[in-house]
C-alpha cells in the first residue's frame, strides 16, 4: 500500500487494493474457486458465477428510471431502487441493534481514530496535491459522449507495466449487433478483442487526475453512469497508454435492478460493492440531506478476509476477529450533532446515523470517500467531521433483513 501526503490529509493511493497482484491469483485474497471460502457464517450462498451471461440491455435502450421518493439520483438515473439496502434507513436501534462484535471491532479500528473526509474541492486534475476523491462521469452511450474502446486486462503489451487483471470476475461491454452494447458477466468468456468499456470520449474523469503512470499513480478508478440505459460502470486501475485502455477489474450494474454481484466476486473495490452510489456528493450535502449510505475504508490489519451481506468479496490477510468487508458502521444515536455545524457537516453526520457506512475497501482507517467538487466547504467539514471518533460509532446487525423469509443473499432488497 502506498500513501500520498497532501497539505491537510494523508490520502491512500491504495495501489494494494484487492491485494493488488494477489487478487489475480486469489491465493491470498480469499476469492478463489467459488467455494464460499472467506464468507462469514450464513452470509453468503454458494457462488453463482453468471459467467458469459449477457444482460441483454443495449446502450441505446431507453430504460425507464424508476426513481421512487427519496431515491438518490445521478445523471437522471436512480442509484438503485428505494428499497435497496444502501437507500434504507437503519437508525431504528430496536430493529437494527449493534452487533455483538461491535465493541471489539471498534477497539480494533482504534477508538480515537477520527472520521476523515477523503475528498477535495479542487477540480484541477493536474494538481495531485489538491485533486483527490472519486469523480463521476455521466455519458449517454452514444458516440457524442462515449467511445466504448476495447479494454485490455493485460498491461504487458504497454511496455510500462506487467500488471495482469482479473477477467473471470469482471464485466465487459459487448457489441449487441444493433448499434449498442450489452454487458456480460465474466469477461473470460469474451474474446479479448471484444471486451469494451464505456469511457467518455473526451475528458475522462478518474481518481488521481492527470497522473498516468501505472507504476506510481495509484488506483485510477473510473466511474461511469450511462444515462438512458441507467447502467453503472466502474473500473479499477484504468490507464490509457499510447491510445490503448487497460484495466485490472471492471464491474457493471443495472441501476433499476436490485441484483448484487455474484457471491465471491469483486467489483472495482474489494468488497464487491458499487462505489458511485456510496460516495459523498456535494450537491446532496449542500441541499441538507443525503438519502443513502456512505463507504469507508480501514487498514489491512483491521480487516479480515471474510465478508458480510451486502458485501460479495474479501481481500487481504486472515486477521481472525477483525472487521469483515461489507460490515455496516453507524454513528450512534447518542451523538449530538452540534447546532453550529455547517449544513454539509450536518447532512454527512445525519447520513452516518440514518444509513451508515459500508466497509468497502482496504485503505486508511476511517476514511470516508466522496467526489471532488468546488461546492464543498472542505475546511469546515474536515474540522467538524474529524471530531467524530470511532468510539462514537457502532457496527449494525442487519438480521432484521437477512433473517426475513423473503430475503435473498443475491439481492440488495431490504424490504418487500
Amino acid at each position: 500500500m502506498e500513501y500520498e501526503l497532501t497539505d491537510k490529509n494523508i490520502r491512500p493511493l491504495l495501489t494494494g487494493l484487492l491485494c493488488g497482484a494477489a487478487l489475480m491469483g486469489l491465493a491470498s485474497c480469499g476469492g478463489g474457486g467459488g467455494s464460499g471460502a472467506g464468507t462469514v457464517a450464513g452470509t453468503a450462498s454458494p457462488a453463482s458465477s453468471g459467467s458469459g451471461q449477457s444482460t441483454g440491455i443495449s446502450s441505446n435502450t431507453s430504460a425507464s428510471a424508476q426513481v421512487l421518493a427519496g431515491s438518490p439520483v445521478v445523471g437522471d438515473c436512480p442509484m438503485f431502487p428505494a428499497n435497496a439496502i444502501f437507500n434504507t434507513r437503519i437508525d431504528d436501534t430496536a430493529r437494527f441493534p449493534a452487533l455483538p462484535q461491535s465493541n471489539d471491532w471498534i477497539n480494533r479500528a482504534g477508538r480515537g481514530t477520527p472520521f476523515t473526509t477523503d475528498w477535495g474541492k479542487s477540480l484541477n486534475a493536474a494538481d495531485r496535491n489538491a485533486y483527490f476523491g472519486m469523480p463521476i462521469n455521466v455519458v449517454d452511450g452514444t458516440a457524442a459522449t462515449t467511445s466504448w474502446p476495447v479494454t485490455s486486462f493485460d498491461f504487458a503489451a504497454s511496455g510500462q507495466s506487467m500488471e495482469s487483471g482479473y477477467t473471470p470476475k469482471s464485466d465487459c461491454a459487448v457489441d449487441d449487433g444493433h448499434g449498442g452494447f450489452s454487458f456480460v458477466r465474466g469477461c473470460a468468456s469474451t474474446p479479448a478483442a471484444q471486451r469494451h468499456f464505456p469511457f467518455p470520449n473526451s475528458n475522462v474523469l478518474n481518481e488521481g487526475g492527470n497522473c498516468n503512470d501505472p507504476n506510481s499513480c495509484g488506483d485510477h478508478h473510473v466511474l461511469v453512469v450511462e444515462k438512458g440505459a441507467c447502467r453503472l460502470w466502474e473500473s479499477y486501475f484504468s490507464y490509457n497508454l499510447s491510445g490503448q485502455w487497460y484495466s485490472l477489474a471492471t464491474a457493471a450494474w443495472d441501476l433499476n435492478s436490485l441484483a448484487l454481484r455474484p457471491s465471491d466476486w469483486n467489483s472495482a473495490d474489494a468488497a464487491g460493492l458499487p462505489i458511485t452510489p456510496l460516495l459523498a456528493k456535494a450537491s446532496e450535502a449542500s441541499a441538507g440531506e443525503i438519502n443513502h449510505a456512505l463507504r469507508v475504508t480501514f487498514g489491512a490489519d483491521k480487516l479480515t478476509r471474510e465478508f458480510l451481506w451486502p458485501g460479495r468479496f474479501a481481500a487481504g490477510g486472515t486477521n481472525p476477529g477483525a472487521i469483515p468487508f461489507g460490515a455496516l458502521l453507524r454513528l450512534r444515536q447518542d451523538f449530538v450533532i452540534p447546532d453550529g455545524w455547517s449544513p454539509q457537516s450536518k447532512a454527512l453526520a445525519t447520513a452516518a446515523k440514518r444509513y451508515g457506512l459500508y466497509v468497502a475497501d482496504i485503505g486508511v482507517d476511517f476514511y470516508v470517500q466522496g467526489e471532488p467538487s468546488t461546492a464543498w466547504d472542505m475546511q469546515t467539514i474536515h474540522d467538524q467531521m474529524s471530531t467524530i471518533m470511532m468510539s462514537d460509532m457502532e457496527f449494525v446487525d442487519l438480521k432484521a433483513v437477512t433473517g426475513d423469509a423473503r430475503f435473498s443473499n443475491d439481492s440488495m432488497a431490504a424490504s418487500w
